[in-house]
């Protein structure tokens, strides 16, 4: 499959416009940070669709590197605290509440070893078969993993509302397929597949349908 900025500009300029349109859906105050998550997409990718054009000019000035770091900031620092976060603020049901805010102690967790990780060791970014390669030691990488994909897949699927549900899901099967697949390009290609999925919640605000599909006791 073949990336590229125009890809990532088209998904940026379609998720501002649903983002948008998504926030003027909002009601109350507390759905808003849910609303918000299509378009901080868009500028995540925005920010990926420069970095192509970068890296396809071969430029060497700094410019690569500070694009390739704010991309990983989204990944590793935004998504982590955010998604458990905006998916605990939607949520009316407590003992789903409950769980989401444990979820989101291990989104700061994993925020803050980024944090540091990137302090020490800041992102390099390349072109490998079509994708972008973002290149970065992680020790124990099999629990980063894990970690990550419980803070910022596992919320939506716990949450009461059938269309955040749905989203949760779709992400998460994303997920697995990206990993499997594009393992070297793995950060990428998931963003990609998984901002195009955000697109989802502005359903959430047009419908609105309450129904858990996994069921608390």
């Amino acid at each position: 499959m073949c990336f590229s900025a125009e890809a990532s500009f088209i998904v940026s300029g379609a998720l501002l416009v649903i983002g948008v349109a998504t926030v003027r859906k909002t009601i109350y105050q507390k759905d808003l940070p849910i609303a918000l998550i299509p378009f901080i997409f868009a500028i995540q990718q925005l920010v990926e669709g420069l970095l192509w054009v970068s890296l396809s000019n071969n430029d060497t000035s700094q410019i690569p590197l500070w694009l390739s770091n704010i991309f990983g900031v989204f990944i590793g620092i935004i998504w982590p605290l955010f998604a458990p976060f905006a998916v605990y603020c939607a949520e009316t049901d407590s003992k789903r509440r409950k769980i989401m805010a444990s979820i989101g102690m291990a989104g700061l967790g994993l925020a803050i070893y980024t944090s540091i990780g990137l302090a020490d060791e800041p992102i390099i970014a390349e072109i490998t078969n079509h994708s972008i390669n973002y290149k970065h030691h992680v020790g124990v990488y099999q629990f980063v993993i894990v970690l990550y994909l419980l803070a910022t897949c596992v919320p939506f699927i716990f949450s009461s509302y059938k269309h955040l549900y749905i989203t949760g899901m779709i992400i998460t099967l994303g997920f697995f397929v990206a990993y499997v697949t594009f393992l070297e390009t793995f950060a990428s290609v998931w963003c990609f597949f998984a901002a195009i999925a955000s697109a989802l919640i502005y359903f959430h605000f047009v419908h609105r349908v309450k129904k858990p599909l996994i069921p608390i006791p």
